[in-house]
């Protein structure tokens, strides 16, 4: 080798080394400035969702270690997210890179201790040479700022809630009033006609003309309470359906009072409200006790009590079915295509039993991927034919990014009279006859034989 070949490879040898140099001191710079940034930074596959970069700023949010954080969200963007935020979470970054490449938005998080986190998110979207697709985020927890507006909120709603309390006051005026001379037989109301005058009803109790307002169901409780009103002086209220002028349905409360004079009832006055609203309210947060929320059936405390009340009355001579079913290889489902698929199946089973099953019968969901029937007035033959009817429908594949699953679902029904007169004995039977069905290898049903 000669001399100018020499130098030049030291020369070359010089610039590799300033190069790796270079890399090294942009490598420590990065770190630096990726552990001092504001939150944390992670990045995870677009279409996976699994995470493959996770910095210290981010375990410092969570106050955990790479390993900890990996292993609690199961390495899933997904699964970081709190679950009720999931959906709404997906529509937005989907809308959002639909028209840019970043996306912004605020979701929740449960951390190690399970505590709730808000956390503000802005992420750019990157496509690699390869057409993989990946997502680089930083993250903020704004938890305390949250807590701010929602105490500000709440006091503002407590502002609210107290100017409506004087509105109401001042509107209780517009109730409709009711005024009934009993001897006259004669109803003044504080409705209006179309010129604007006091409607007035003439010969109101001999013509029936309030029985025609009410709902025919409703009719025998506010009878009842009329007829204590005429009978002696008292205050009361009484609930009623009736229709408006449109035809709609419509929930009223009667407030009254019956006034005497010389030991007859003379006077009824009375002032209606429409509780509409306050009764769909109520309705509403009756669900919510009494339902499942994921599937809206009859949940386990419900059920039972339906069932327990619903037997302490029926005919002893009647045969009744009660049904226990469970779905076959559902661990299956959440561990191989994740618990979002897990929750499909659980409504996916849940409205097939319901489609299944009259709607005269208790249909429930016990907890997990378990669910109970109670059959009214039924037979062996039909019961045993809609369960046989829910194998079938239950039975399919579940496939989702090449990996299936297949579920069905196992059943065991015992008899009113024959196996239990209670709800526990019929409980215990029909779970006994369910375990039979499991060990017959699944998707069918059995039924208790004792012994």
């Amino acid at each position: 080798m000669n001399r100018q070949e020499t130098e030049q490879n030291n020369e070359e040898s010089k610039t590799e080394k300033e190069l790796r140099k270079e890399l090294a001191q942009t490598k420590l710079e990065l770190k630096v400035l990726l552990d001092n940034i504001p939150g944390g930074v992670f990045s995870y596959d677009a279409d996976t969702g699994k995470f493959d970069f996770i910095s210290e700023g981010v375990l410092s949010i969570f106050q955990c270690t790479m390993e900890q954080f990996r292993e609690h969200y199961y390495n899933s963007f997904e699964l970081f997210v709190y679950k009720g935020d999931r959906a709404s979470v997906r529509e937005m970054i989907e809308n959002q890179i639909s028209f840019f490449d970043t996306v912004e938005l605020t979701y929740r998080v449960r951390d190690l201790m399970d505590n709730i986190m808000w956390i503000i998110h802005k992420g750019k979207l990157l496509i690699n040479e390869d057409g993989s697709r990946k997502f680089y985020v930083v993250i903020s927890d704004v938890t305390t700022e949250k807590l701010v507006q929602q105490q500000l909120s709440e006091i503002t709603e407590k502002l609210y809630i107290e100017t409506e309390r004087y509105k109401l006051i001042e509107e209780a005026a517009d109730n409709t009033q009711y005024d009934y001379d009993v001897n006259e037989d004669v109803l003044t109301t504080s409705r209006k006609d179309a010129d604007g005058n006091r409607i007035i009803i003439k010969d109101c109790r001999k013509n029936n003309l309030i029985k025609a307002m009410i709902f025919e169901e409703d009719y025998p409780t506010f009878e009842s309470a009329l007829k204590k009103a005429f009978s002696e002086p008292l205050k009361g209220v009484v609930e009623y359906r009736s229709t408006n002028d449109n035809g709609d349905i419509v929930w009223f409360r009667l407030n009254y009072a019956s006034f005497e004079q010389h030991n007859r009832i003379t006077r009824i006055v009375g002032s209606e409200k429409d509780i509409t609203v306050e009764k769909r309210q109520h309705e509403e947060l009756k669900a919510q006790v009494e339902r499942d929320g994921m599937t809206g059936l009859l949940n386990k405390t419900t059920m039972q009590s339906e069932v327990e009340d619903y037997l302490k009355t029926c005919d002893i001579n009647a045969c009744h079915a009660l049904l226990m079913i469970d779905t076959d290889n559902f661990k299956g489902v959440n561990d191989n295509l994740g618990h979002m698929s897990g929750d499909d199946v659980i409504k996916f089973v849940a409205s097939t039993i319901k489609d299944t099953f009259r709607d005269s019968d208790f249909v429930g969901r016990m907890g997990g991927d378990e669910f109970m029937v109670f059959m009214k007035y039924t037979t062996p033959g039909i019961t045993e034919e809609r369960a046989g009817r829910l194998n079938s429908r239950i039975k399919r594949t579940i496939t989702e990014n090449g990996v299936s699953v297949n579920i069905s679902c196992s059943i065991g029904i015992a008899y009113y009279g024959r196996d239990g007169e209670d709800y526990d004995s019929l409980y215990k039977a029909a779970d006994d006859a369910l375990y039979v069905a499991k060990e017959a290898g699944k998707d069918c049903y059995r039924v208790y034989e004792k012994g």
